[in-house]
């Protein structure tokens, strides 16, 4: 429930609203309370009794009740008055308080978002796509239901049971006071169904999470579900996911719903107690009729807003179930250097220590303090080693102890076998990761002194999954820089050999490529990609399987591209096919985290050696192939 509290922050910028939506559910309340004492003089005044007619008298000479129609006339319009008060009370604070919750989330909804993008991808990688899209979505949405709806039937209906007390209170204490005896049993109902039904909520919508987690990789994998005929297999594991959230949801809403029930019996007994004593009451002169019917119109006019309380307090505990899941990811520490919205950097307190050097930097710097020096030596790493949590929480190590550098303006390759530590040494000149010893240096400088956003800004990156957004291609090519002109872009795309199919898509630059580019080729989609790296300009370049997953023909068009985007660039290559791995400056041979030998092509192919062999049998493979068809 602490988390839910927390929440309040959103609200302050809100506050003038607030006072207008709490004002007007104190009119709700007021106006409540003023129709229901209008039953005293309606029952007690004469206005329903009938026209006395004196014995011996015509009728047309009858005496008529002291109630005048002046009387008749002031009591409706005083209930006309009210009721439209109570309508535009009601109207108000639904109104205001909704736009504060709407105004909120919408604040709540984008801090997530944009903190989301600041987490390390170490935290991406242990949480799924579909729980965090859940926390976005339903969990907000809870948060939602909660300042647009329950928050106003709390408040005013709150004000409108204090103020239906008072009038009891006003018309017979002894009466009152039988009344509130009743309360704690209400109490104690809500507070031990509150407990129960936090959990289940927050069962709820986990199973939801992981609902929406095996949608999104069935339809992201769609094809290869197909290919392998899984159909049935997937929606068998979606079944068994909607049978788990169907489990949780009904025992949530068994919860909430047998809350009612036991509300409207303990109600009951006690309207049932009111009514036998208030007739005792008037049995012996000590309350009339009109006092004993606004007493129970006032009791009883309790009941539904008690009623929504309780429901509300359902819906509290869902909210607050879903506080505590939005909480874990704002609550989760960004990395170091980045800034936040207003543009002012994220403070030292919410940064992620990711090894025991990174609170501080090697030369007792704060960690991401200075800016990227122009590249003058190069890159050094220097016996680094890194290890990551398996599933099972042990520590697996991938690199051990490598030392190599990327002098500036040259290529560097590394090769191997899968699971080598190629990607690895890869993600840490970037910094989606850092060492988990040894240091990483660029001009002498440890990458961890560095601001991180800047270091990111002076490195492009090609990867094997190229990422393009259901966008136009102009801005794919121009991501993260609107204001770039048309001829910059065009510019960049010719370099790339991208120019000539773009010219023949149905709106040229201006065609939306859809979700992950999908309407485009491979050897296209990569061909986009590098125009993006050569529009970004940046000195430092790392491509990553740029070319593995295409056709030699749109291979051969990818490596031109890529020579004139590694034109005068660092430039660090990871490839399996050493075609692509021929004319860089160094080689790196890599096993199991380790270096075996380093040099280049034609040094590693001059002595007996791990890259000689693997050389050896790629192209033996490739003659076997050429001859076999």
């Amino acid at each position: 429930m602490n988390n839910l509290y927390r929440l309040r922050r959103y609200l302050w910028p809100y506050g003038s609203r607030m006072i207008a939506a709490v004002a007007a559910m104190f009119g709700v309340a007021i106006a409540t309370v003023g129709i229901i004492s209008l039953l005293e003089p309606i029952l007690d005044g004469g206005f329903l009794q009938p026209i006395e007619v004196i014995e011996g008298l015509p009728v047309d000479e009858t005496v008529q009740t002291s109630v005048t129609t002046e009387d008749l006339l002031r009591l409706a319009g005083s209930l006309v008055i009210l009721y439209v008060l109570l309508g535009i009370a009601r109207f108000l604070s639904a109104y205001l308080m909704g736009a504060v919750g709407f105004s909120m989330v919408r604040d709540l909804r984008c801090d997530l978002f944009r903190h989301l993008e600041l987490l390390p991808l170490d935290f991406h990688s242990q949480h799924s796509t579909g729980s965090l899209m859940s926390r976005v979505t339903a969990d907000v949405l809870a948060v939602q239901e909660v300042l647009s709806r329950v928050v106003v039937d709390i408040l005013r209906d709150g004000l409108t049971v204090i103020g239906l007390v008072g009038l009891m209170f006003w018309l017979d204490w002894r009466l009152a006071i039988a009344v509130i005896i009743g309360a704690p049993a209400l109490v104690s109902v809500i507070t031990r169904l509150g407990g129960r039904l936090r959990d289940a909520s927050r069962d709820t919508q986990e199973g939801l999470g992981e609902a929406s987690t095996l949608l999104q990789e069935t339809l992201t994998g769609i094809r290869i579900v197909k290919a392998f005929g899984m159909e049935e297999f997937e929606a068998e594991k979606f079944r068994r996911a909607a049978n788990r959230l169907f489990r949780h949801s009904t025992r949530a809403l068994r919860l909430a719903s047998i809350s009612s029930p036991l509300m409207e019996l303990i109600a009951a007994v006690g309207g049932a107690s009111v009514l036998l004593y208030g007739a005792f009451q008037i049995q012996h002169g000590a309350l009339t009729t009109g006092q004993l019917f606004t007493f129970l119109a006032a009791a009883f006019t309790t009941y539904s807003p008690i009623r929504r309380l309780g429901a509300a307090n359902a819906r509290v505990q869902a909210a607050a179930a879903a506080s505590d899941r939005i909480f874990e990811i704002l609550d989760s520490p960004v990395e170091v250097g980045y800034v936040d919205v207003e543009g002012e950097e994220v403070s030292q307190v919410t940064t992620l220590p990711t090894s025991p050097s990174d609170v501080t930097g090697a030369s007792g710097r704060v960690c991401g303090s200075l800016p990227v020096p122009t590249i003058i030596e190069g890159f050094s790493f220097e016996n680094v080693r890194f290890a990551y949590c398996n599933v099972e929480g042990e520590l697996q190590d991938v690199l051990h102890g490598v030392d190599f550098e990327i002098p500036a303006g040259s290529a560097v390759a590394l090769v191997g076998s899968s699971g080598a530590g190629k990607s690895t040494i890869a993600n840490l000149i970037p910094r989606f990761y850092d060492p988990s010893a040894g240091v990483v240096k660029i001009d002498g400088i440890d990458l961890r002194d560095l601001h991180i956003a800047d270091l990111r800004n002076k490195i492009g990156i090609v990867t094997q999954e190229t990422i393009l957004f259901d966008d136009t291609v102009r801005n794919n090519i121009a991501y993260g820089r609107p204001l770039v002109s048309m001829e910059v872009v065009e510019q960049a795309a010719r370099t790339a050999l991208a120019h000539s199919f773009i010219d023949e898509l149905p709106q040229g630059y201006e065609t939306v490529l859809g979700e992950r580019g999908l309407i485009l080729s491979g050897g296209q989609r990569q061909r986009i990609a590098i125009a993006r790296a050569l529009l970004k300009n940046a000195p430092i370049l790392i491509l990553d399987e740029a070319t593995s997953n295409l056709d030699e023909r749109s291979e051969r068009q990818v490596q031109e591209a890529l020579a004139n985007l590694m034109e005068g660039r660092t430039t660090l290559i990871i490839a399996h096919r050493l075609t692509t791995v021929r004319r860089a400056d160094l080689i790196v041979v890599l096993d199991r985290g380790r270096i075996l030998e380093s040099g280049t092509h034609q040094e590693l192919l001059a002595r007996p050696g791990p890259y000689k062999d693997l050389y050896s049998l790629q192209f033996t493979d490739m003659a076997d192939s050429a001859r076999g068809s």
